[in-house]
């Protein structure tokens, strides 16, 4: 008795429409913009957009730790709200075209005394007040060389952004930035520093981006 064959399997064949529809399907999901944890943020919650542009100036000695002082306003007062958790959740890396401080970035390398450094935008949820729950350079795309540390984003009766950073030039020196202040909505904000600035503005975040 003959040995039984194995059955032919058939090559699949996509027509030209299947298969351009497939490769424009992935080309797409490859241009998203990064959703961290979206889908894990409960609806209940707010969303904040958060934009830097961090800049070195023309100051500051190389190789002196200048740490600037660290203050919250309005401390005395403030408390958690409903809607806070204890950690600051990521939501989404904005692209370039939704960022606001374009004109800012521009003006500053035009200027001859400055030079951006980096120039991001997310949105996130901001942490309960005091919780000490920031999110880190290398999560939100603060790509720098010699730039670390933390982006701490926290709401309470008000709502306040600061920075724990430290930036370690490749040319030599170690800056730290250690600030927490109150912040408005669509205010633009400058954390002052001899030898690394930021301008940081943060909005609500848009229902869309849910």
């Amino acid at each position: 008795m003959a040995a039984m064959k194995p059955p032919r399997t058939l090559p699949l064949r996509l027509s030209r429409r299947q298969a351009t529809a497939g490769l424009l399907a992935l080309a797409s999901q490859s241009l998203l913009p990064a959703r961290a944890q979206t889908s894990d943020i409960p609806p209940n919650v707010s969303l904040y957009a958060v934009e830097l542009v961090v800049f070195r100036g023309g100051g500051g000695a190389a190789g002196e730790d200048l740490a600037a002082a660290s203050h919250n306003l309005n401390a005395d007062n403030d408390s958690a709200t409903a809607d806070t958790a204890r950690s600051a959740r990521l939501a989404e890396i904005l692209p370039a075209p939704r960022r606001k401080l374009g004109d800012v970035a521009a003006r500053l390398n035009a200027s001859g005394s400055h030079k951006v450094i980096a120039h991001v935008a997310w949105t996130q949820t901001a942490s309960a007040y005091n919780a000490g729950s920031g999110l880190t350079t290398e999560q939100l795309g603060l790509s720098a060389a010699g730039l670390s540390g933390l982006v701490l984003l926290e709401r309470g009766t008000y709502l306040h952004l600061g920075f724990n950073l430290v930036y370690a030039p490749p040319g030599g020196g170690r800056f730290a930035l250690a600030e927490m202040r109150r912040v408005r909505f669509g205010e633009r904000n400058y954390y002052d520093h001899p030898a690394v600035g930021i301008i940081a503005v943060v909005t609500p975040g848009a229902a869309e981006q849910r």
